[in-house]
């Protein structure tokens, strides 16, 4: 007499969960660099947003004192503006690197910089920012507007009094140039 065996049906055979598990990693191998790439550019845009709050504190500051805050480093500005031009001065950058600030002697210029996600200034900036008697004059901004925009996100992020700029590999080198001279 013949007799039909039957299959255990419980369960996976090796072929389906071979088959699942390359789909699994084949959409983590595209899904991975994106929520990388999305994650820097919230850091960067938060960066941003930050310099932009930190300069209108500034603009505040200097409206009342008629001068900006002269410090020795960055979070010596705490005393100056917080709570009445910033509510809390954020101290870190969107890499949770430490901010560079430099003001003149009369405190009639500034610049506010990030290093961006590598922590690093680029070469064009000496020491690692821009001389604080530097004055950019408007055509020197269009020209470092009109430079090619930031790929990737190791590039500075600059503010030279009130004016947000990103270094990208020298597109801001003719700019300060012009203004130097």
């Amino acid at each position: 007499m013949y007799t039909q065996r039957t299959r255990n049906t419980q369960g996976f055979g090796l072929l389906e969960l071979v088959v699942t598990v390359a789909i699994i990693g084949i959409i983590t191998t595209l899904i991975i660099p994106n929520l990388l790439e999305a994650l820097d550019r919230g850091r960067q845009n938060a960066t941003k947003a930050d310099i932009r709050s930190i300069a209108t504190a500034l603009e505040r500051f200097a409206i009342d004192h008629q001068a900006y805050p002269v410090v020795d480093k960055f979070a010596d500005l705490r005393g100056d503006l917080e709570p009445k031009y910033i509510k809390k001065l954020p101290l870190t950058d969107g890499w949770n690197h430490p901010w560079a600030f430099e003001t003149n002697a009369h405190g009639d210029t500034y610049t506010l910089s990030s290093p961006g996600k590598d922590g690093e200034f680029q070469d064009t900036l000496a020491d690692p920012l821009v001389p604080a008697d530097l004055t950019l004059t408007d055509a020197a901004l269009d020209g470092a507007r009109a430079a090619e925009p930031t790929i990737g996100f190791a590039a500075d992020i600059i503010c030279i009094d009130g004016v947000i700029l990103e270094e990208s590999s020298g597109a801001l080198e003719p700019a300060i140039e012009q203004a130097r001279m």
